[in-house]
């Protein structure tokens, strides 16, 4: 399996796409006021964030290209259907970060499907959009997201979260297993982190679930660190 940092080199595109922890909410001054990403979404130009960090890391040290299409509040769904609007034919290569969203059920899409049904669905939905990379050629990279707090794993007032954060990277971890893409377990990195520092997650998250600006920091260290490019 090709490891993530055998696939950064310099002067190439970099493409981000994820969801509210890619496009930079929790960390200071967001806001989606930039150019238009895709109907309904904008850039976040001047928010504080890991995406942001890296962007401007790899453009100033490696002469490459980093375009940020995440876009808050989305699911591994969105990536999907707008895939053609999302990843450009000048792309060399896509940053993935989805599936925080893909935790909860909502009442009203129907009956409760059980915990294995959920996660098989979104198993078979990674292995839909890795087949959209492969078609169109594109190198990818996968990053399972940070944990989030306990608070923010219980169920809301208007859906049932069915599975979890380390459910979500362990499905990762299967499908990268199966299908032989690059994956980065930001889950376990970030965790690993904390456990290290000896202080809590919650101490680096603004709201339980999206990091505050100490946490961006942290993500684009691991990151950095991962991809072997931190000087």
């Amino acid at each position: 399996m090709i490891k993530p940092y055998e696939l950064i080199k310099k002067n190439i595109r970099i493409k981000l796409l994820g969801d509210s922890i890619t496009h930079g909410v929790g960390g200071s001054g967001f806001e989606q006021n930039g150019a238009p990403i895709t109907e309904g979404f904008a850039r976040n130009p001047k928010g504080y964030c890991w995406a942001k960090r890296f962007k401007e890391y790899m453009e100033e040290n490696y002469g490459c290209t980093v375009i940020n299409n995440g876009c808050t509040g989305t699911r591994i769904e969105f990536i999907i259907k707008n895939f053609d609007a999302l990843v450009d034919p000048e792309d060399d290569l896509i940053i993935c970060t989805i599936g925080t969203n893909n935790r909860q059920f909502y009442f009203q899409d129907g009956e409760k499907p059980t915990r294995e049904e959920y996660g098989s669905r979104f198993f078979e939905n990674i292995k839909t959009l890795y087949g959209l990379f492969e078609k169109a050629d594109k190198k990818v990279i996968f990053m399972a997201n940070i944990p989030a707090s306990s608070a923010n794993e219980q169920d809301g007032a208007e859906f049932w979260r069915i599975l979890h954060m380390d459910d979500i990277n362990a499905i990762y971890k299967a499908a990268s297993e199966k299908l032989g893409f690059p994956l980065i377990s930001m889950y376990e990195l970030f965790s690993a982190y904390c456990d290290k520092k000896g202080i809590a997650v919650d101490s680096l998250l603004s709201d339980g679930l999206h990091p505050n600006d100490r946490g961006y920091d942290v993500m684009f260290d691991l990151l950095t660190a991962e991809l072997r490019v931190k000087r």
